[in-house]
C-alpha cells in the first residue's frame, strides 16, 4: 500500500471509515433472522455468484451476484442483508489473469475497500427499499417492482462511483474515461440482473431453497453468455494488436505510433460523445491504420529526406491496400472503411478518393487528426519532432481545411484537459 498514490489511500481510508460509521449508526436496527440456515444459504449462494465474476479492463468485474444481492435486499431487513452481502464478498474466490484470488492472498487494503464499498451501497439500497416498500420479506408483485428498481439504482450509483473514483486516481485517468471504458459494460449487466433477482426472491418465498436452485440456472446462462461475449471481444482486440505488431516489425521507426494514435483517437471520440460500439471501431482502425504499408517497399518507407513523385504515389496507396487487406474480415469491415479514408481532407484535397466534408465518415476524420498529431510530435527519418504547442497550433490553423473543425476542436479540448500522455 506504500506505493499507492496519496489520493488513492485517502479514498480507501474515507470509504472504510464511512462504512464503519454507517455500521455503528445503523447497528441498532439489526433484526436477527431466526432462520440461521436461510442466512447461511444466501451467504453461500452469494459467494458462489461472486466467485463466478468476469474480469473487465481496469480491474472492473461483473458477475451474476448482483441478482442474488437484489433477492437478499428483498428478503432480509436492511442491516441483515448488508451483512450477508459483505461477508459473501469477503470470502469469495475469484480468477483473474490466470490466478486464483481470495481473502488470504489479496492485499488487506483491497479487501477493506471492496467490503466497505459493498457495505455502504448495500445498506443504502436496503434502506431505500425498506422506505419505499415496508413489507420486506413479504414480496407482492407488481408493488415491489418500482421500490427494488430504485434501490438497485442507488446500489449501482454508489458502488460504481466509488470504484471509478478509485481506479481513475490509481491509473491517473479521468473519471469519465474510466466510466466509459469499463463501468459502461457493467450497467448492462445490472439491468439484466435486476429482474432475475426479483425472480429468485419470489422463487424462495413460494418454493423455498428448491425454488431458488431451480431459477439459479438462468443466472448461470446469463453469466455464460456474457463471458462468451467478453472472450470474443478480447480475442478481437488481441488479433488487432498482433497485426499491429506485425507492421511495427516492418517499420520499427514508428514503434508505438499505432498505440498512441489509438489513445488519442479514443479520447477524441469520447470528447465527441460517440457510442461505445463506434469507439471500438475507431480503436481497431487506429491500431491498424498503417497496415497497408506492408505493401510498400522498405526503401521508400524508410527513406530519409524528400520522396520523389513516384515514391510519394506509392505511399499514398497504403490506405487502399490496408482497406483491401481488412475488408473481408467481418469484425474489421467498418474499420477498413475508416482506414481507407483517414488521409482524406475536409476540403477535399486528400487521398485516395478526394472526398470532402460530410462525404467522409467522422471516424476517419478522428483518426486523421490523431495520426497527424502523433506524427508531428514524434521524430521521423526526415525531421525532428515538433513541440506540442506548435502541433496544437497547426491543428487549430488547419481546422476547416485539412481537418474537420469539430474534430480538431475536440482534440484541442482533450489536450487542454491533459488527457493525452504528451510532454509540453
Amino acid at each position: 500500500m506504500d506505493r499507492l498514490p496519496v489520493k488513492v489511500k485517502l479514498i480507501i481510508a474515507i470509504t472504510v471509515l464511512l462504512a464503519i460509521a454507517c455500521g455503528v449508526f445503523f447497528s441498532d436496527t439489526w433484526q436477527a433472522d431466526k432462520d440461521i440456515w436461510k442466512i447461511i444459504f444466501f451467504i453461500t449462494l452469494a459467494i458462489v455468484g461472486e466467485s463466478l465474476s468476469i474480469a473487465l479492463p481496469n480491474q472492473i468485474t461483473v458477475s451474476v451476484v448482483f441478482a442474488i444481492f437484489v433477492s437478499i435486499v428483498m428478503l432480509f431487513p436492511p442491516f441483515t442483508a448488508t451483512l450477508i452481502i459483505t461477508v459473501a464478498n469477503v470470502f469469495a474466490i475469484y480468477r483473474r489473469d490466470g490466478k486464483v484470488g481470495h481473502i488470504f492472498n489479496t492485499p488487506f487494503y483491497k479487501t477493506a475497500f471492496n467490503a466497505s464499498n459493498l457495505f455502504i451501497a448495500s445498506l443504502a439500497a436496503g434502506i431505500v427499499y425498506n422506505a419505499l416498500y415496508m413489507h420486506v420479506g413479504d414480496i407482492s408483485l407488481p408493488h415491489a417492482i418500482v421500490p427494488i428498481t430504485i434501490a438497485s439504482f442507488v446500489y449501482v450509483a454508489i458502488n460504481t462511483s466509488l470504484v471509478t473514483l478509485l481506479i481513475s486516481n490509481l491509473f491517473g485517468e479521468s473519471f469519465g474515461s474510466v466510466w466509459k471504458q469499463s463501468v459502461g459494460w457493467t450497467i448492462q449487466n445490472y439491468v439484466i440482473m435486476v429482474p432475475l433477482g426479483v425472480i429468485l426472491a419470489v422463487a424462495y418465498q413460494n418454493y423455498g431453497y428448491l425454488g431458488v436452485m431451480l431459477f439459479f440456472g438462468p443466472l448461470l446462462m446469463a453469466r455464460y453468455s456474457f463471458k462468451l461475449y467478453m472472450d470474443l471481444k478480447r480475442s478481437y482486440f488481441e488479433t488487432v494488436e498482433a497485426l499491429s505488431r506485425a507492421l511495427e516489425a516492418k517499420d520499427p521507426v514508428t514503434s508505438g505510433h499505432a498505440e498512441r494514435v489509438g489513445e488519442y483517437a479514443v479520447a477524441i471520440a469520447e470528447e465527441l460523445k460517440l457510442s461505445e460500439s463506434r469507439i471500438d471501431k475507431i480503436r481497431y482502425a487506429a491500431l491498424l491504420h498503417d497496415i497497408g504499408k506492408i505493401g510498400i517497399a522498405d526503401g521508400v518507407l524508410n527513406k530519409e529526406g524528400m520522396l520523389s513523385t513516384e515514391e510519394f504515389a506509392q505511399i499514398r496507396e497504403h490506405p487502399v491496400i490496408g482497406s483491401e487487406i481488412l475488408k473481408d474480415i467481418d469484425f474489421l469491415r467498418e474499420a477498413s472503411k475508416i482506414i481507407r479514408h483517414h488521409h482524406e481532407r475536409y476540403d477535399g484535397r486528400g487521398y485516395p478518393d478526394g472526398l470532402k466534408g460530410d462525404e467522409v465518415p467522422i471516424e476517419a476524420y478522428i483518426l486523421a487528426v490523431a495520426d497527424a498529431f502523433d506524427a508531428m510530435t514524434n521524430d521521423r527519418p526526415y525531421r525532428k519532432a515538433l513541440p506540442v504547442d506548435k502541433a496544437r497550433s497547426i491543428i487549430a490553423e488547419e481546422a476547416g481545411r485539412q481537418f474537420h473543425p469539430k474534430v480538431a476542436d475536440a482534440l484541442i479540448k482533450t489536450l487542454d484537459k491533459g488527457l493525452f500522455n504528451v510532454a509540453y
